[in-house]
Order: C-alpha cells, then sequence, then structure tokens
C-alpha cells in the first residue's frame, strides 16, 4: 500500500509546497489568464478564425467547452445535496450521513482541479482559433471577468475549508456549515456568470453607446434567456451529480471485499439514484420555461429549434430521457424487490408503471414527420401517418412527459411506504386523498392533452400546458409532504435490507449517469446550434468554414466521444482519488491534481503492492466498459438513422434584375424568397394546413398592399385575433422584422415576396422596375447604414457615381468592424 511516511518522494516534495500558499498562488497565475486574454483579445487580430487539422477547430472547441461544463456541473451540483446531507447527519445524529456527505466532498474535490484545467484550455483554444469573436466578446464582458476571478477565488477557499477542516471541526458543526454554504453561493453565482455570456450570445440585447463598461457588462449579461438558463442549468447540475455519485457507488458496489462495504455503497447508490430522480422531475418544466422564452424573444429561433433542422435533435433527446426515467424506475423497482418484503405486495402496481412508462416513452419518441420514401409518403397521403401521426404533436408529447413525471412519483412514494403500517388516526383519510388527487390530475392531465388538439398553438403553449405543469406541481407538493407526516410515526415491519441489491441494478445506475451525460451534451448542443450561422445571434455572423449546423449523425457522433473523454477522464480521477484515499495516502495536499500525484507515485520505492485478487475488478470494468459502449453505440446508430440535413446559412446572392421583366417574374422571385431565405412558410400556410401563424390563403384579396409591407416589417403592429393573447408581451405569436438580422431580407426582396403574398386571391401592383436598386442605395442595408453615421447617401450622390458611393461606403465599413466591434452588438436592435 502506499504509506502515509514523510520519507517518501512526493510527500517530501510536496511538503516543500505548503499548501495554501500553493494553491492561492496556482490559482492566481491560473485565472490572470482570463482579464490576460481579454486584454489579448481586445488587441484585434489580423485573422478571425484559424483551424486545427483533421479534427477541426469547431470540434475541438465544443468538445473542451462541453467537458469543462461537464465536470463543472458536477462540481457545482454536489455541494447542493452534500451540505442536505450533511445538516440530517446532524438533526438525526446518525453517523452514516456524515461518512456520506464526506465522500461525495471527496469526489467534488477530486473534479476541482480537472474542471480549473478545462476551462483554462478552453479559453486558451478560443483566443487562438476564434480571436475576432473573444475580441467582441471581451469588449463587452471585460468588468464581469474580473468579478471571476474574485469568485472562482472564493469558491477555492471555500471549498478548502469545507473539506480539509471536516474532521477537524467535528464539534464546530455551524463554523463548518458556513463554509458549506459560502461553497454553494460562490458556485451558484460562479455558474450564473458566465451563462450570461452564452445567453447573450442566443439573445442579445441592444447596448447603449452611452453605457459605462461595468452598466454595459451588466445589461448583456441580463438578457432574456438568461435566467431560464441559469435554473435549466442548475437543475441539471443536480441530475448529472446524482447520477454520476449513484455510478460510482454501483462500481464500487461491484468491487466491493466485504458486506459493510456492498452495504454503505448500495446506500450511497440509492441515495444519487434518489437525488438523480428529485432533480429529473422538475427538469421538464425548467426546459418548458427556457423555450418559452426562447420562443417569445425570437420565434424563428424556437421554431428552428423544435420545427426546423432541430427538431429531430429532440427525438434523441427523448429516446435519452425516456431511459433515464425507465432506468430509474427499474432501480427502484429493484430495491422493492430486494431490499423490502412488499415486493408481491407491489408486483400487479409496478407492471402497470412499466406499461405507462414504455407507452408514454412510444408516445414521446413519434416523430410528426415520418421518415418515409416517395412511394410510402403518397401510400400514407402525405407526411403524416395516418394512425400514429396523432402522437407526434406538441399536445401529445406534453400529456405523456407529465404522465411519466407521475408515474415516477408513485413508484418512489410506493417504495417509501415499503414495509411500513401507518398508525395515524387520520392515515386511512390520507390514503384515500391520495389516491383522488393523482386520479384528477391524470384525468385532467390527459382532458388538456386531448382539448389542445382543437386550439391555437399559442393558447395550447400558454395556457393548456401550463395548466398540466401546475397539476403535476400541485401532486408533488401536497402528496410528498402528506406522507411524510403520515410515516413519522409509522410502524416499521421489517428493516430495509442494504448490500443485497443484485449486480444489473448497479450497471442500471451506470447507465443512467452514462445518458445524462449524453443530455446534458445534447442540450448543450441545442444551445449552441440555435444560433445556426451566427456567433451573436443576428449580429456577429460565423464566416468559418464551420459556419453551418452538421447533420444530427455527425452531432450524435460528437456526444458519444464527448461522453467517452468525460467518463474515461472521470473514472481516472475518481479511480485515482479513491485508491489514495483507501491506501490512507495522505489527502490534506489534494489540491495538487490527483492523476499527477498518483503517476508520479508509481516509481516511488516507498510503494508498496497490495497483494489482492485483480481478477474480480478488471472483469467488473470490462462488464462496465463493454455495456456502456453497447449503449453508446446504439444512440450513435440511431442518430444516424434519423433524417441527415445539414443546416446551411442563406444564399447570398444578388437579384438578377435582368431577368425580372413581367410582374408573374416578380412574384416568383418573391416566391423563392418566401419558401427559402425568407423562412415564411416554417410558420404561414398557404391553402390546406395550419400553421403556427395565420394561413395565406387568399390574402392578396383582403389586404392591401401597404398592409402586408407593414406587417413583414412591424409584425406587432396587428395581430390576427386567433394568435392573439390577453398579454401579447409575454407570449405572443411573435414574428420577426424580416428586414433585420437574422433573416434580413433587403428592400427589393420584401417587395417580391409583398408580390407573392398579393398573387394569392389578388392583384399584384409591385412592379419590376420597382426591384431595381434607387439611386445612392446600391447593396447597402438601412441597418449596415445605421451604424455608420458618416455615411449620408442623399448628400453623396451630387459628387460621387453610385460604383464610387459604393466602394467608400464598403471600405469604410470594413474599417469600422476592425475598429469597433462592440457597436455592432449595440446596434443589434431590439428583438
Amino acid at each position: 500500500m502506499i504509506e502515509n511516511d514523510e520519507g517518501g518522494r512526493i510527500i517530501h516534495l510536496i511538503k516543500v509546497i505548503k499548501q495554501p500558499v500553493f494553491w492561492a498562488v496556482f490559482s492566481l497565475m491560473a485565472l490572470c489568464l482570463l482579464p490576460s486574454g481579454a486584454a489579448f483579445a481586445e488587441t484585434g487580430s489580423a485573422v478571425s478564425y484559424r483551424d486545427i487539422p483533421w479534427i477541426g477547430s469547431r470540434n475541438l472547441i465544443w468538445i473542451l467547452s462541453q467537458t469543462h461544463i461537464l465536470f463543472g456541473a458536477f462540481v457545482l451540483g454536489v455541494p447542493i445535496f452534500v451540505v442536505i446531507v450533511e445538516v440530517i447527519g446532524i438533526t438525526t445524529g446518525e453517523k452514516r450521513y456524515d461518512r456520506l456527505a464526506k465522500e461525495f466532498t471527496d469526489l467534488i474535490v477530486a473534479c476541482f482541479a480537472t474542471t480549473a484545467t478545462l476551462g483554462i484550455l478552453f479559453l486558451f483554444a478560443l483566443l487562438v482559433f476564434y480571436p475576432e469573436l473573444m475580441s467582441v466578446m471581451a469588449g463587452i464582458f471585460k468588468p464581469a471577468y474580473y468579478v471571476y476571478l474574485v469568485l472562482f477565488l472564493g469558491e477555492t477557499a471555500s471549498i478548502y475549508y469545507y473539506w480539509s477542516k471536516w474532521e477537524k471541526w467535528q464539534n464546530r458543526k455551524a463554523l463548518h456549515l458556513f463554509w458549506g454554504m459560502m461553497l454553494n453561493i460562490f458556485g451558484f453565482v460562479i455558474m450564473c456568470l458566465p451563462s450570461g455570456f452564452l445567453s447573450f450570445q442566443a439573445s442579445p440585447v441592444v447596448l447603449n453607446p452611452e453605457l459605462g463598461p461595468w452598466e454595459r457588462a451588466w445589461t448583456a449579461i441580463n438578457n432574456p434567456t438568461w435566467w431560464p438558463v441559469n435554473i435549466h442549468r442548475i437543475v441539471g447540475n443536480i441530475v448529472l451529480g446524482g447520477y454520476i455519485c449513484g455510478a460510482y457507488a454501483g462500481v464500487a458496489y461491484l468491487g466491493a471485499k466485504t458486506q459493510e462495504e456492498r452495504e454503505h455503497y448500495d446506500w450511497m447508490g440509492y441515495t444519487g439514484n434518489f437525488i438523480g430522480v428529485f432533480g429529473l422531475l422538475p427538469m421538464p418544466f425548467a426546459g418548458y420555461w427556457l423555450m418559452r422564452e426562447v420562443y417569445e424573444y425570437n420565434q424563428q429561433m424556437g421554431i428552428t429549434l423544435m420545427g426546423g433542422i432541430l427538431s429531430w435533435l429532440f427525438i434523441l433527446q427523448a429516446v435519452l430521457i425516456g431511459v433515464l426515467f425507465v432506468g430509474s424506475n427499474y432501480y427502484f423497482w429493484q430495491g422493492i424487490a430486494y431490499r423490502t418484503h412488499s415486493a408481491k405486495k407491489y408486483k400487479v402496481p409496478i407492471l402497470l408503471m412499466m406499461v405507462v412508462l414504455v407507452g408514454s416513452f412510444s408516445v414521446w419518441l413519434t416523430p410528426k414527420t415520418i421518415v418515409a420514401s416517395v412511394s410510402e409518403t403518397l401510400a400514407m397521403g402525405g407526411a403524416h401517418h395516418p394512425l400514429v401521426g396523432v402522437f407526434g404533436v406538441m399536445s401529445a408529447k406534453l400529456t405523456v412527459v407529465n404522465l411519466m413525471i407521475i408515474t415516477t412519483f408513485i413508484c418512489f412514494i410506493l417504495y417509501w411506504r415499503a414495509d411500513k403500517v401507518i398508525t395515524v388516526k387520520w392515515g386511512k383519510a390520507a390514503n384515500i386523498f391520495t389516491v383522488l388527487l393523482i386520479t384528477a390530475a391524470v384525468v385532467v392531465i390527459i382532458w388538456l392533452g386531448i382539448y389542445g388538439y382543437f386550439v391555437p398553438s399559442v393558447y395550447r403553449v400558454n395556457v393548456l400546458s401550463v395548466a398540466q405543469v401546475l397539476a403535476v406541481i400541485f401532486v408533488l407538493a401536497t402528496i410528498t409532504p402528506l406522507t411524510a407526516l403520515s410515516l413519522k410515526s409509522a410502524k416499521l415491519t421489517h428493516e430495509m435490507k442494504w448490500g443485497v441489491m443484485p449486480k444489473r441494478s448497479q450497471y442500471a445506475l451506470v447507465i443512467n449517469a452514462v445518458f445524462v451525460v449524453l443530455t446534458m451534451s445534447l442540450m448543450g448542443y441545442a444551445r449552441s446550434a440555435s444560433r445556426v450561422h451566427w456567433h451573436i445571434y443576428g449580429v456577429l455572423e460565423d464566416t468559418s468554414a464551420y459556419g453551418y449546423t452538421p447533420t444530427l449523425g455527425v452531432a450524435s457522433f460528437l456526444f458519444v466521444v464527448n461522453t467517452i473523454i468525460f467518463v474515461t477522464l472521470l473514472g481516472v480521477v475518481f479511480w485515482t482519488s479513491h485508491t489514495i484515499r483507501h491506501n490512507r495516502f495522505s489527502t490534506r495536499y489534494f489540491f495538487l491534481p490527483s492523476v499527477f500525484m498518483y503517476l508520479v507515485d508509481l516509481f516511488g520505492e516507498h510503494r508498496q503492492e497490495v497483494t489482492t485478487d485483480n481478477k474480480g475488478p478488471r472483469f467488473v470494468i470490462l462488464k462496465i466498459v463493454a455495456v456502456v459502449g453497447v449503449f453508446l453505440f446504439a444512440f450513435a446508430y440511431v442518430g444516424y438513422q434519423v433524417p441527415q440535413k445539414v443546416g446551411l446559412p442563406p444564399e447570398k446572392k444578388a437579384l438578377d434584375l435582368t431577368k425580372i421583366k413581367t410582374s408573374a417574374d416578380v412574384v416568383q422571385i418573391g416566391q423563392e424568397i418566401f419558401f427559402s431565405k425568407g423562412q415564411c412558410a416554417l410558420c404561414h400556410a398557404i391553402g390546406e394546413g395550419h400553421g403556427r401563424c395565420p394561413n395565406l390563403s387568399g390574402v392578396g384579396a383582403r389586404l392591401t398592399r401597404e398592409f402586408i409591407y407593414e406587417a413583414m416589417i412591424e409584425p406587432a403592429a396587428y395581430i390576427k385575433l386567433d394568435f392573439d393573447t390577453v398579454k401579447p408581451v409575454e407570449y405572443s405569436a411573435q414574428m420577426p422584422a424580416i428586414n433585420k438580422a437574422p433573416i434580413g431580407l433587403s428592400e427589393q426582396e420584401m417587395l417580391a415576396v409583398v408580390a407573392f403574398v398579393q398573387s394569392n386571391g389578388g392583384k399584384v401592383t409591385v412592379m419590376p422596375e420597382e426591384l431595381a436598386p434607387k439611386p445612392g442605395e446600391s447593396e447597402l442595408t438601412p441597418e449596415l447604414l445605421e451604424v455608420i453615421p458618416e455615411l449620408k447617401p442623399a448628400e453623396l450622390i451630387e459628387e460621387e457615381s453610385e460604383e464610387a458611393l459604393e466602394e467608400r461606403a464598403m471600405m469604410q465599413w470594413e474599417s469600422f468592424k476592425e475598429k469597433n466591434h462592440v457597436r455592432m452588438a449595440e446596434k443589434a436592435g431590439d428583438r
């Protein structure tokens, strides 16, 4: 074993460096890279992008960022329930809770240095490969980088004192809990701050040029999707932390050599799974709020995610979350069967719950549009299957998600009540109330889901889905405390047996953790891919070779690669931490990276080998790798079976005016723009069909040319009655102004679209000569002219030709971009 002597080479090396001093200096040196990087970025660069052969700069950046976020999610999520577990241990006096909290904290510390290292690598890669983007971001967020420095140092100090003083402060628990609370506070804020950077890229706001640096940074951070992203991430952190702790316990259980170890890790695995489920239940609600805010900010972005090129991404998400629900319930069922004496009693309810989960899972997986050949599509009468197509719409999916949540909650309640007899007088009444309330909630959820087929989508999203969510929340918030009170004085018929779970239950814990990592990788990809070909949506375009959305098969492959990298790194960190801790190696120097410590120690003469049979543990690891590999391969296979489509940015081409001779030519061009660059058909149907927005069939006979044009540049000026709400500012059927980014149609293109809309039942009044550029207008858009106040076309026309004006204007525009990227964000416009 590794002895805790003071003569070992690594111990002698570490003794030279007093840990608090070393870690403070290390943190300062590492974190100084952040503002230094900002200063470097602000100096600008002669190139906008750099690439790396074979791998690709975008792939490298995404894997680094996602791996860093995953480690960060674990480090920030676990302390939340560690403090809760410690408080339970203090109030109950049971030492096992304190031991569990300490072991969870050991895992946090094991990942802390890895998280910081990955963050530094991620920042370095951004500075190298995306200098222009970093220049823009540094100009906006530079003051916030210094705040991040302070927060990181505060978190470092908190985790150091909370972890290292665990044994020493056993009699000073109040002080110890104080540092635990500080760790969570610093962790929450340190999560929210960079979330502001990322959410700004998806939902930029107008930045007044008169704002100071600090005000500008805060305005950019406090963007419309910031808080929804924060809530979504904090819930995701809890889910990830719980399931990974459960997987760690599952692996340790499989390799345990004594019954005491099996009992401890069995209980630890149960606790991790419970925490994961606890976070998983509200996860769909957090996701719903995020998507609601995305739609409210920019409906085009929401459609890209839920109804456009990324819509099949959410079918893959359904696969992952469905497996999580089934896997978590399966583990509970195994617990009821092996830990309690209530298996026969709950056999029928478990079978019913399995049917509900699998059935709901199947509905959730059903796509709205079926992948089929031309002959199959003709046979079905369209892209929607005549029988199962009804399950592919949002009403059905929202309904089954809520049913899966309630079913999982029922499973937990049954497990909680197992081997207990309620003795309170009102126990029977409480049972009847519980059954009636759950039954009523299920009926209401199903009825609202069916009713959703007969109302406009905005009403379904605004009213019906909210009512379904509130019904589920009411059940959870009512039944949980009621059950706790009724079981407080319950009679225990049999003691819960720990350490008797079958091996397959532990593999379920591992698979749950792997699928959580895949799910978080997918959601991270969705948040970045929603910007399509923009670094900052509608403000700074991605003009690199990677300025497109890859196919879902490629994306699924990246999810799998990222999961393998993360799980491998996590396994190495946990293995070294576990080995060092269980071989009595001094862990008070843990803030040196644990992997480095272990590798250096491998060659130390003071190291003595442990004489154990390694066949068992090696076989366990190989089986785990094989099981995980099969599931990852299956997910990648599914990713390549969904429709494979590359999301290319709109083609930029000028109108060929020589081909426009008649009004029919104008209508033809307008039709092409309507179904391509304008992206109008994503919301508006023409003829049969029900779109997200008003049907334009025959609209040319009802609306004037001026009204159609106004509806394109000022969509909120008039809202069709069926698509209005009581408070449109909260969630109306918002259409983006198509003359502004990200669509950005020119004046001539908008007139062509007006002509096409007029042709639907009306007379076309747009003449071909109207599409010719006006003198001085050239190809400069109004938005471009707005950010270059030096350009005054009306005055320049008298002195310069059109060609000279265009050349000088474009030269000024390029100069403007090089000198001041920040103003591009400031002129993003009010979306």
